[in-house]
């Protein structure tokens, strides 16, 4: 099982990291959805993904 990423955006579209407890990640989904923020988990391996596909639409405007 590899490292766990945990970002949350609230309202206003602003994303933060937020340091992931594994044994406490399903605790940590349900504060960040009670305070009206958007969690979203990635894997090491999502995470590279998502960050090549951030670069390529950043590369075509």
């Amino acid at each position: 099982m590899g490292r766990k990423y945990l970002f949350s955006e609230d309202a206003d579209g602003r994303v933060r990291e937020v340091k992931v407890d594994p044994r406490h990640l399903d605790k940590q989904l349900r504060e960040e959805r009670a305070a009206g923020r958007t969690p979203t988990v990635l894997d090491e391996d999502e995470r590279i993904l998502f960050g090549q596909l951030v670069n390529g639409l950043n590369d075509q405007r």
